[in-house]
Order: structure tokens, then C-alpha cells, then sequence
């Protein structure tokens, strides 16, 4: 009799252990392709912040570079990560750089 008890007690617990929920975890700034699309230099910061919002990085040591940072860790499949950092002379964009860029225009 014990060892039946025991025996269903190991199945219903390694049938529990498999059934460990894990989350998709978002951080930072979601970045669409038609909105980087957008940005071009010569912007303010104004306009910047209009389009994509506020930076999700944003240093009190230098408050000429914004950093628009975004990963996903999905339950299931591939981790993603992009990243738009934007360099400013005073208020106006110089220069883009980052894993998400705005795309040509044909």
C-alpha cells in the first residue's frame, strides 16, 4: 500500500514540476520601424521626444547623448534587443547609431 501511495506521490509531483510558468520580460523603450523612420538630423529634442518619446536612458553627465534601450526575454523563442542612441549638438540631432536605424528612403 505504501509503496502505491509513494509512487503516485513521485508522478504527481514531477507532473507539477513541469508546469513552471515563465514569463516574457519587457524593458525600455518599444521601437517601431516607422517611427525611427521618422527621425532624421537637424531634429530638435522636441520633436524627438514627440515621436518616439522619452529616452529610456537618459544621463545627467552628458545631456547630449539619448539612449533609447530595448530587450524582451519571451517565455519561448529568441531573446531581442535593440538600441538607438542619438547624438545631440545642444538641441538639434547630429548623428544615430545603435541596432535599429532609421531605413533609406527609395
Amino acid at each position: 500500500m505504501k509503496t502505491i501511495f509513494l509512487s503516485a506521490l513521485l508522478v504527481s509531483l514531477s507532473l507539477l514540476s513541469a508546469c513552471v510558468y515563465k514569463p516574457t520580460i519587457q524593458q525600455g523603450n518599444i521601437l517601431e520601424q516607422s517611427e525611427v523612420n521618422k527621425i532624421k538630423p537637424g531634429m530638435t529634442k522636441d520633436q524627438i521626444s514627440y515621436v518616439l518619446g522619452n529616452p529610456a536612458l537618459n544621463t545627467n553627465l552628458d545631456s547630449d547623448t539619448w539612449y533609447y534601450l530595448y530587450y524582451m526575454v519571451p517565455s519561448k523563442g529568441d531573446r531581442r534587443e535593440e538600441r538607438l542612441i542619438l547624438h545631440f549638438n545642444g538641441e538639434v540631432l547630429q548623428s544615430m547609431e545603435g541596432t535599429i536605424k532609421p531605413e533609406a528612403e527609395e
